[in-house]
């Protein structure tokens, strides 16, 4: 069995609660850089920036535009 096979096993043992410690934990350990979060902020910003508000939508109006180009009904 492999390292990350029996992390695996042990992650899937440990209750919502202990393994929100063990990240706590993890974190303070390994702390994320500062080039990491810039990194992370530049992603978050051009996911902003993709963001768009969509239109109501109608699904019956849709469906009956469809089957009318479609079926001529």
């Amino acid at each position: 069995m492999s390292t990350r096979d029996i992390a695996y096993s042990i992650f899937n043992r440990l209750s919502e609660e202990q393994l929100k410690g063990f990240i706590a934990l993890f974190r303070d350990m390994y702390p994320i850089s500062d080039e990491d979060q810039q990194r992370r902020d530049t992603a978050f910003e051009k996911l902003q920036a993709l963001r768009r508000s969509v239109p109501d939508f109608d699904e019956e109006k849709e469906l009956a535009e469809y089957r009318s180009q479609r079926y001529g009904i």
